[in-house]
């Protein structure tokens, strides 16, 4: 059996391979004793889980291994997504959270993330800890611990609907496509807007483990029914999540996919424009330089960070952050939770709406006259099974190989912190690295248009080739 290693954001693996009870009820055990090491009394530990095939079995395994562990465990009484977990966990003042999810993956795959008592995923530091004690087998002597079950649905959105203005909102005549693609937020955004003036529509809205056989990534290639069903019932703005609702995607009035490059920075200039909020802006290494020329242009401080969500979430911890986001489609805000959220962004994204009595294209187009335009393409290479490299190496090696130019632009930057960044003299980007969450090395690219971006994601998927695939 192959060593369990928590990636980005947890632990996956295919369900019925890796991911067994057996290794469920270890890998909830260690994440028990790590507990018990860093709190002196009995940890309270919040257990939710997905809509995947038996991930309510997991959960329970998992719950009473943490018992086993003396911790004192509160476990969801139905689906919920991890950002609901995160919340929870404020909310009720424990020491940890355990969701039983893959996230964004496909439905032959599950997973453990692992939450701090912040609500925040854990950092590199707790999940190296976890892992030494999985790889010691330590054998836990049962304690006296307890669990219990109960409805935290209610209490996270209630949170999120005070997050807006939501009689605003609910004045509006506005229409809302919601695709929670199968995935945790399943009856989320009907249950806000029911008795509203506001009509929102779900699709993709019941429980079904193989998620009606997409692959639950709010991303232009799965949201193909998001956009007929925009465009069929006239609505203002389609709004999808991933499977546990942490990410979400945007569609808008006219069925046109946004991607985050857009998203983000539409989030950072309602918050700056319309309600003249103020905090520094932190984004991962893959967003692109869209929203540092709208940080700049309101006097805000910008910064960039690794990628994955927990290098924001510290941000959000230790400074004053007005928002956080990753190119994945996690945006998180420094007065709510150091988490992302799929559900709260699409609640932000219709109080906009209504706000600004602005169409999304309206305030698309508003961006782009102040501060350009931007197109964004993402290719990911499926990574060798013989593959020996590290990240630390496949950097390494594209270093070796940097050319002189790119699609005929010179570089002026390379950076090198996660993956490897060509940056080019018009400002275009050119990102190559592997992914910390699935087998695949990604090529990112950004430029002002999309025959440019098409241009140099052909060199950055030749350099991949070149160097790794053949």
């Amino acid at each position: 059996m192959k060593a369990i290693k928590f990636g980005t954001d947890g632990w996956r693996g295919i369900i019925a391979d890796d991911f067994t009870f057996d290794n469920v009820r270890q890998v909830a055990g260690a994440i028990g004793l790590y507990l018990k090491e860093n709190t002196k009394s009995a940890p309270k530990v919040i257990v939710g889980y997905d809509t995947r095939f038996a991930s309510k079995d997991f959960a329970a395994a998992a719950g009473n291994e943490l018992v086993k562990a003396g911790c004192i465990v509160i476990l969801s009484s139905d689906f919920l997504s991890t950002p609901a977990v995160s919340l929870n966990i404020v909310k009720s003042k424990a020491d940890g959270g355990v969701v039983i999810s893959a996230s964004h993956n496909p439905s032959e795959f599950n997973g453990i993330k692992f939450k701090t008592r912040n609500g925040s995923s854990a950092p590199s530091s707790a999940t190296k800890r976890i892992e030494e004690l999985l790889s010691s087998k330590p054998d836990i002597t049962p304690q006296t611990g307890s669990i219990e079950t109960r409805d935290l649905t209610a209490v996270y959105l209630k949170a999120i609907s005070s997050f807006v203005d939501l009689k605003l909102i609910k004045r509006k005549y506005l229409k809302i496509i919601s695709d929670p693609m199968y995935g945790a937020a399943v009856g989320y955004i009907p249950s806000i807007f029911n008795k509203s003036k506001c009509k929102a529509i779900e699709i993709h809205g019941v429980l079904d483990p193989n998620f009606g056989g997409l692959h639950p990534e709010p991303i232009e290639g799965y949201l193909s029914d998001l956009k007929i069903s925009v465009k069929q019932n006239g609505a203002d703005i389609g709004l999808a999540t991933d499977g546990d609702a942490d990410r979400i995607g945007v569609v808008d009035e006219r069925g046109t996919y946004y991607p985050p490059h857009l998203v983000f920075p539409i989030l950072l200039y309602y918050l700056c424009r319309y309600k003249n909020l103020k905090g520094k802006v932190v984004q991962t290494i893959s967003l692109g330089y869209l929203s540092e020329r709208i940080a700049k242009d309101f006097g805000l401080e910008w910064e960039e960070v690794s990628v994955g969500f927990k290098y924001i979430a510290d941000k959000i911890l230790t400074e004053n952050i007005l928002i956080g986001g990753e190119e994945s489609g996690g945006y998180g805000y420094g007065n709510f939770l150091p988490e992302r959220d799929g559900v709260l962004n699409s609640l932000v994204l219709i109080e906009m709406l209504a706000a600004t009595k602005k169409s999304l294209s309206a305030i698309r187009k508003e961006i782009e006259k102040d501060y350009g335009t931007s197109s964004y393409l993402r290719t990911d290479f499926q990574k060798p099974k013989n593959a020996a490299w590290t990240k630390e190496e496949f950097v390494q090696t594209l270093k070796l190989k940097t050319p002189d130019k790119i699609a005929g632009l010179k570089i002026k930057q390379v950076k090198d912190y996660d993956g490897i960044e060509f940056v080019l003299e018009d400002d275009s980007w050119l990102l190559l690295r592997p992914s910390g969450t699935e087998p695949v090395i990604r090529v990112y690219c950004e430029s002002p248009s999309l025959k440019h971006t098409k241009t140099i994601i052909a060199s950055g998927e030749k350099l991949v080739t070149n160097s790794f695939l053949k």
